[in-house]
């Protein structure tokens, strides 16, 4: 548990700001030996405007949720706490919107740090959030991050640039969750944006990509690096590489028809195209020039007058090589059939 009061930590908010300028999103899941660490890196973060903490709790069984309900009632004022009843992230698109939920409860600016992962700099809101404040032109910022893997730290393989918001749609920045900063401007009870979140996988690259709209993103060299903890219980980092590929094909094929919805055709062929080549690592499969430019057209011509992705283009993905021959055997038979009509 935290060493400073409530009242210690709120000692230098500007008492003129009546409601937090800054939230901090923290989703848990079975995060007993983890999240005491946690929530005291948030707690320790001297800023001179108010903050919160807001924790989803998505029905954890390890007696998380009890050390939660402790910190909640030391620090009333500052940690506001939602528990399910049932876990969500296991319902998917079934699931209740507890990411917009949590977003509509916080503040202008969120930053973001899950229960198993925590920060080791006491200043690092103060400064995102003075940069966001001086600089309308991002909506975003993130700085670095490290990997603990077990007992051993090692520097995380992630980006340290600046980035344009088109390169954030298009993901050309890697960022990592633990270290972000934004401005709170997406309205995640939109139903395309509500419907696709439920179903992707890897939502913060979504996330993301929908801020790419509002502003550039700043990489920040002078905040320490942030931690982020593999451990056999973690969602992502227990997953085999097969399954990551699997999951990075499902997101980027969700976020493409989010676009392809809302009419951002380019955006949605361009994301396909990535989704193609994940699918064509996770399965191994080598295509000479030929036949990659076979898989692109595809891609960018097999979708419905609704702007749905087409059945074809599902078979296309998923058994490219049947595809294929299925293709050339109707064209073939297509063929025959005009010629006979001719006759």
């Amino acid at each position: 548990m935290y060493h400073k009061s409530q009242d210690e930590i709120m000692q230098h908010w500007d008492k003129s700001i009546e409601k937090p300028l800054c939230s901090v999103l923290c989703i848990t899941y079975n995060h007993k030996n983890f999240i005491a660490q946690a929530l005291d890196s948030m707690l320790e973060q001297e800023t001179d405007f108010p903050f919160d903490i807001i924790i989803h709790d998505d029905c954890s069984t390890d007696g998380t949720d009890t050390i939660i309900k402790e910190y909640e009632a030391k620090y009333p004022k500052i940690i506001k706490a939602l528990y399910e009843e049932e876990n969500q992230y296991s319902k998917r698109e079934n699931g209740n919107n507890f990411l917009g939920i949590m977003h509509k409860m916080a503040a202008k600016y969120i930053a973001l740090c899950e229960g198993d992962d925590y920060w080791n700099d006491p200043k690092k809101i103060q400064i995102q959030v003075d940069f966001l404040e001086s600089h309308q032109e991002y909506v975003l910022c993130y700085h670095d991050c490290d990997v603990l893997d077990n007992d051993k730290l090692m520097p995380g393989d992630y980006h340290k640039q600046d980035g344009s918001g088109e390169m954030m749609q298009k993901f050309h920045l890697c960022i990592p969750t633990r270290c972000a900063c934004y401005r709170n401007v997406i309205d995640y009870f939109d139903l395309n944006v509500a419907d696709s979140i439920q179903k992707i996988i890897n939502g913060d690259i979504f996330v993301w990509s929908l801020l790419g709209k509002y502003g550039n993103a700043k990489y920040l060299s002078q905040i320490k690096p942030a931690i982020y903890r593999l451990h056999d219980g973690g969602v992502w980092s227990s997953l085999k590489v097969q399954e990551r590929y699997a999951n990075e094909v499902k997101t980027f094929f969700y976020i493409a028809e989010y676009y392809r919805n809302k009419g951002d055709s380019n955006l949605s062929n361009y994301i396909m195209i990535l989704a193609m080549k994940s699918f064509l690592v996770a399965n191994n499969i080598q295509l000479n020039m030929k036949d990659f430019s076979k898989a692109i057209r595809i891609l960018l011509n097999h979708t419905n007058k609704n702007g749905r992705i087409s059945y074809k283009l599902i078979i296309a993905l998923i058994f490219p090589k049947i595809y294929y021959v299925l293709d050339s055997v109707i064209k073939s038979t297509r063929d025959w059939l005009r010629k006979k009509r001719r006759k």
